[in-house]
């Protein structure tokens, strides 16, 4: 009996030993793993748009690298009273942090935010949402067009055409995108001072995905002499680039890299990294939570731009878009980084020249 009873004791030593062992290394092994949060990221159907497509491309980079424990839900709205539905939905089903992408949501979001500030944490991309339980993430795009309308400019005089007219094949007429035409109007008004507001010729497919009604537009300005027409219609803007490429006039992409080795006359893009602003936001969150208020980011920060001016670009230039011109534009966007240049932007029914 003795010697069973040494025997138990020995074996509950070693297995305590063990244990010992097993809790003492460097690298935790015993801690139990960090939870894995959900993340949900509502907005617009993705498709091709690529103002959304970066979002996504970015959160999935992240999940694949496990550069936090995480995991995301696309969920996407199909008309405008789903945004409630959906921002109340996610967090009913308990995900940890709602990132809304887009300025339908931000009244569904302040309502659901501010009815369950602690369940779940909130942030919206691309417009602000007036509640002190939302971090907002918003743009400087008023930057980036200012430099597309140097370029803009700048090419329409080296074709003999100094004073334009200068195109513009937008989503949506209003306050809301007039830092849109104002920057591309100000950053043409800064190569070529004698411009009258009459050389802008804009025009709203009043719509997100219609190729078909950008291409029409498109036409009309090109029949008009235009030699850039500015594309600022997400999706749309497809319809502008089968048009430049009928016609022969030059445009600009929106979002990301726009230009195509199969259709030169797409020169340059307005980009808005909207996946860098989606990092920002879950990085915030897994390391301080995320600091409700609001936050503008533009050249300065790396976010916004244009392709071959603030970014080498993906394709060959056009030989159009010469040195000089883009020395110009780097010039400016040097001034707008460091401060030299400020663009406020005023509201459209303020201004003239």
């Amino acid at each position: 009996m003795k010697k069973l009873i040494a025997l138990m004791m020995a074996i509950v030593m070693v297995l305590c030993c063990f244990a010992a062992c097993g809790s003492s290394g460097g690298d935790n092994g015993g801690d139990e793993a960090a939870e894995t949060k959900r993340i949900a990221m509502i907005c617009d159907p993705v498709g091709v748009n690529p103002f959304l497509t970066q979002i996504v491309d970015k959160l999935e980079e992240m999940k694949a690298a496990q550069t936090y424990p995480m995991d995301y839900t696309v969920v996407e709205c199909a008309d405008d009273t789903a945004w409630s539905e959906n921002i109340r939905a996610s967090v009913e089903e308990g995900y940890d942090m709602i990132l809304v992408v887009g300025w339908q949501g931000a009244d569904p979001l302040n309502e659901v935010a501010t009815q369950f500030p602690d369940k779940a944490q909130y942030a919206i991309i691309d417009t602000t949402c007036d509640n002190e339980n939302v971090k907002s993430y918003i743009f400087k795009p008023q930057e980036a067009a200012y430099l597309i309308g140097i370029i803009a400019a700048s090419v329409s005089a080296d074709a003999g055409q100094p004073d334009g007219p200068f195109g513009g094949v937008h989503a949506n007429p209003g306050q809301g995108s007039f830092e849109w035409r104002w920057g591309y109007m100000e950053g043409a008004r800064s190569v070529n001072p004698e411009l009258q507001m009459d050389d802008f010729l804009f025009n709203y497919t009043k719509s997100y995905t219609d190729a078909a009604i950008a291409k029409e537009l498109a036409l009309q300005q090109a029949a008009q002499g235009c030699v850039f027409i500015n594309a600022a219609s997400a999706v749309a803007d497809y319809g502008t680039f089968e048009a430049a490429a009928e016609k022969g006039f030059y445009t600009s992409g929106q979002d990301t890299d726009m230009t195509n080795p199969e259709n030169p006359n797409i020169i340059t893009s307005q980009v808005k990294y909207t996946g860098v602003v989606a990092e920002m936001a879950v990085k915030e969150f897994f390391e301080t939570g995320l600091q409700p208020g609001v936050v503008t980011l533009g050249l300065a920060d790396g976010v916004v731009g244009a392709v071959y001016i603030t970014d080498d670009g993906t394709n060959p230039r056009n030989e159009v878009l010469t040195d000089e011109i883009v020395a110009r534009a780097r010039e400016a966007a040097e001034k707008i980084k460091s401060g030299e240049l400020v663009l406020e932007v005023p509201l459209e029914e303020d201004y003239s020249f």
